[in-house]
């Protein structure tokens, strides 16, 4: 027996039972050169990251650490997101873990305490604290095990398109050898137990030693070991030792194979988290000093930045970005997670074709509504939507190809001030009549009111402008419209078209600053997060609220006070700019609430940070959709399921989206689409 004895009256661990002293030597060879190769791998992929554009962003460290402890470590949203693969990444990780924690702790045993302090009078692993670590290790190796069967059920079994459609298949044997891997190392682990505690019985009382083993402790090997406890000691023992001998060697290889494989999320993801951007969601990156560039966006694999880099190497292809983009649901050729991928192939020289028009089609780029549901959904902080936008501007700016007729709707925005390409002098005349007046520049408004292309010029979003100015007249506030309103270009920025965008920012904020205000104030979603996220990187700093926020608190101060008319059933679809990119879902709800909605109001599947796109964002709302389903069809389908009779919105872009849709699907006449202001203004 090639083991020290335990402390007199306690049972201890019997490190390398049946194992020949030379094959001890090679083990620790071997875990030498597994770290090695390891470490190798690492920090050849750190040294691929640094030749992206920009330095390691470190700080806030505190933040930093935060959301690393948060995603990274605990693996929150992996694990809440999707109930079942979640549970089954739990029992993966954390049984993984264990059993290496518990690897090392007893390679301190025999290699620390044994040298250092007389084994017959003391060891690590010895007494309770020994129970303890048996029974743990049995635990979370079991649901490990576990945990790897659901993976490989899922995986091969159920094949989720999120999983084996599109890139999936060219990954299907790395997946299937992790999988195996992972599932060998496991259940041959449990095999060594149960061969040992088969054996070591006959073998203690044979040899009449003073040791003491824990059996029982042994929660999943003891019982099975009783199946085979008959069995010939020289069996059992050459049984243990050829299985031993080929679980170190997978056990090994797999090791050194984590920085080469998928295997490399373990670390890579994880960083990943801790460099998640902190910007505000709903701010996409500046071209600075646009007058001097000489390209614009990303062509080649030279122009990504760092982060980028690091985002394709930290991408597990789980599919769940996919599975919430509005565009991979309704058939059309994005695919969020094919986009990172190809880019990941790209990056390590897998393909040489070019990024556009052989590795990446436009139709996958244009097909984005820029909702940012699979910014939301991944679970391991990937900023898919900033890598599309900037092979978008590649396509604007420096091809000059912008997908029709988007062209034309931006030369409107720049030449007529609104996309519908409508005269400049009639922005102001829905006002007439409502005594609504312009702002001067020599008097302090409670709010300004930001209109909008869409609340000036469209018809239905016309009734939102008004229905809102009743409102604020009603509460008594001192606002006012600013005559030099004029299109944002929110829209042609995430088209690609930066440079138009840059210009209309300028203009606006210079006029902006002219007024005096408090806040500011509109019914867009889109108009609201551009002036609140990205004009700040314009030294435009203003106090900007969306307008059923200021309902919201309207009601609440009791300045308004609206009769509880809600009798049917009613929803609330949650626009993307308002929700996902900047976290304000509860207003609405408490609004809807307020009107009387409150055994009325429904939840579709689909809501709130998971709600889905109307199908009108990200330059969408001036293309044409010609490919798969309509997303707006889709979305009004989620309406139909719950039996709502009214659904409720707070964007323009929606109203007109989902008014379309249920055109499309004949509901037209049996569900009613109101913006909140409208439902308010009606129940004044």
């Amino acid at each position: 027996m090639h083991e020290f004895p335990c402390p007199p009256g306690l049972v201890c661990r019997p490190t390398f039972w049946n194992i020949p002293g030379f094959l001890e030597i090679v083990v620790y060879v071997g875990g030498i050169l597994a770290a090695l190769v390891f470490l190798y791998g690492m920090w050849q992929r750190v040294a691929h990251w640094r030749k992206g554009k920009g330095k390691f962003a470190w700080g806030p460290l505190d933040k930093r650490i935060a959301q690393w402890l948060t995603m990274g470590v605990a693996t929150k949203k992996v694990v809440l997101d999707k109930l079942t693969p979640g549970l089954m990444h739990l029992g993966i990780m954390w049984g993984m873990a264990f059993l290496f924690l518990g690897t090392a702790i007893a390679t301190i045993d025999w290699d620390i305490t044994k040298p250092l302090i007389n084994p017959t009078q003391w060891r690590l692993l010895q007494g309770d604290f020994y129970y303890y670590f048996k029974v743990v290790l049995d635990v979370f190796g079991l649901f490990a095990l576990i945990g790897i069967v659901v993976a490989f059920v899922i995986r091969y079994g159920v094949k989720p398109e999120r999983l084996d459609g599109r890139s999936g298949k060219r990954y299907f044997r790395e997946d299937l050898w992790i999988i195996g891997s992972l599932g060998f190392i496991v259940l041959t682990g449990f095999v060594i137990e149960i061969l040992r505690l088969a054996a070591q019985p006959t073998e203690t009382a044979l040899l009449k030693e003073r040791v003491m083993y824990c059996t029982t402790c042994s929660v999943v090997g003891w019982p099975l070991s009783r199946l085979i406890a008959g069995v010939d000691l020289d069996t059992l023992r050459a049984l243990h030792l050829g299985t031993w001998v080929v679980h170190m060697i997978v056990a090994l290889v797999a090791a050194g194979a984590i920085s080469y494989t998928k295997l490399s999320h373990l670390v890579v993801s994880s960083v990943n988290t801790f460099f998640q951007k902190l910007e505000p969601a709903g701010a996409l990156t500046k071209i600075a000093d646009i007058e001097n560039q000489e390209t614009f966006g990303i062509s080649k694999l030279e122009e990504f930045t760092w982060k980028q880099l690091l985002d394709f190497d930290a991408c597990t292809r789980c599919g769940r970005c996919q599975d919430a983009c509005p565009a991979a649901l309704t058939n059309k050729a994005l695919s969020p997670k094919n986009i990172i991928v190809k880019m990941f192939e790209v990056a390590h020289a897998k393909t040489q074709d070019a990024i556009h028009g052989q590795v990446i089609d436009a139709q996958e780029l244009w097909d984005c509504t820029t909702c940012m549901g699979c910014v939301n959904a991944c679970p391991v902080a990937i900023d898919q939507l900033g890598t599309i936008i900037e092979f978008r501007r590649y396509l604007t700016l420096s091809e000059g190809a912008p997908q029709p007729p988007s062209n034309k709707t931006m030369d409107s925005m720049e030449r007529q001030g609104n996309p519908y390409g409508l005269p400049k002098a009639d922005r102001h005349k829905w006002m007439q009549g409502l005594a609504v007046p312009f702002a001067d520049a020599d008097t302090e408004y409670d709010v300004l009111f930001w209109v909008g292309c869409a609340g000036a010029y469209d018809v239905r979003a016309q009734k939102i402008s008004k229905a809102f100015v009743k409102i604020m007249q009603q509460a008594d506030l001192k606002f006012a419209v600013m005559q030099e309103e004029r299109c944002n270009c929110e829209s042609a920025r995430r088209l690609g078209n930066e440079y138009l965008y840059q210009m209309a920012t300028a203009e606006i904020v210079e006029s902006l600053k002219q007024y005096k205000f408090k806040r500011i104030v509109t019914t867009c979603p889109h108009c609201f997060n551009t002036i609140v996220n990205e004009y700040p990187q314009f030294d435009g700093k203003f106090d900007v609220v969306h307008h059923t926020q200021l309902i919201n608190e309207l009601i609440t101060d009791k300045r308004i006070t609206p009769k509880r008319t809600s009798n049917g059933t009613i929803t609330y679809h949650d626009s993307c700019y308002l929700g996902r990119y900047n976290n304000i879902y509860d207003p609405q709800r408490a609004i809807l609430r307020a009107l009387g909605a409150n055994g009325n109001l429904v939840e579709m599947t689909r809501a709130r940070a998971n709600g889905l796109c109307c199908g009108g964002g990200g330059g969408r709302m001036w293309l044409e959709e010609n490919t798969g389903k309509r997303i707006n069809n889709t979305r009004v389908e989620d309406v139909v399921a719950v039996n709502a009779q009214t659904v409720a919105s707070a964007c323009p872009f929606c109203i007109s989206m989902l008014d379309d849709g249920a055109k499309a699907l004949n509901v037209d006449e049996k569900i009613a689409r109101k913006d909140i202001a409208e439902l308010v203004a009606e129940a004044l």
